[in-house]
């Protein structure tokens, strides 16, 4: 009696639980792959414009959320919302390899890389900037003075009726 009680195994559902930690696997290794490209990119940036600790801390607190977010999606997505040990591991783990073995040498280059080009590109932004502007304070110009056209014709105007009413009352008395 205690044998027909007992669960037996279905081989085929052993086989679905291994697909889907193999996919969880996969997919945390692609969530941390993600992850580090992302915030290597913040690094970056924080290369090119120099930050200070309020922004750094800023920065990550809204990076870690996305990242958390983006990870809790995977999690939901391939295990039901459950952070398994072993996929936090592996994401933490791809992330670490990847900046061991190529993020640092990639930040470094790119954020020189980008520099120089933001430099080169600078002069002649800085001259269309100028000719721009020149355009601009032009027309700016024109459009003040055809409104002081119009307000001083209205002016006279008024004040030609002024000095007819003023004339009127003098004649009155």
């Amino acid at each position: 009696m205690l044998r027909i009680m007992e669960k037996k195994e279905n081989p085929f559902l052993k086989g679905c639980l291994n697909n889907e930690r193999a996919m969880l696997i996969l997919m945390s290794i692609y969530g941390g792959i993600v992850l580090i490209i992302c915030y290597d990119v913040v690094r970056i940036l924080r290369r090119i414009f120099p930050a200070k600790l309020f922004r750094v801390i800023v920065e990550d607190a809204i990076y870690w959320t996305f990242a958390s977010i983006f990870m809790f999606n995977i999690f939901l997505r391939y295990n039901y919302g459950k952070p398994r040990f072993f996929s936090v591991i592996m994401a933490l783990g791809t992330m670490a390899v990847f900046e061991w073995i190529i993020g640092r040498k990639i930040i470094d280059a790119l954020a020189l890389r980008i520099k120089k080009l933001g430099r080169i590109l600078a002069k002649p932004l800085k001259k269309l900037c100028k000719v721009v502007k020149l355009i601009f304070y032009k027309v700016i110009k024109n459009i003040r003075a055809k409104k002081e056209k119009k307000n001083a014709g209205r002016k006279r105007k008024k004040s030609h009726v002024k000095a007819k009413h003023h004339k009127a009352k003098k004649n009155k008395e």
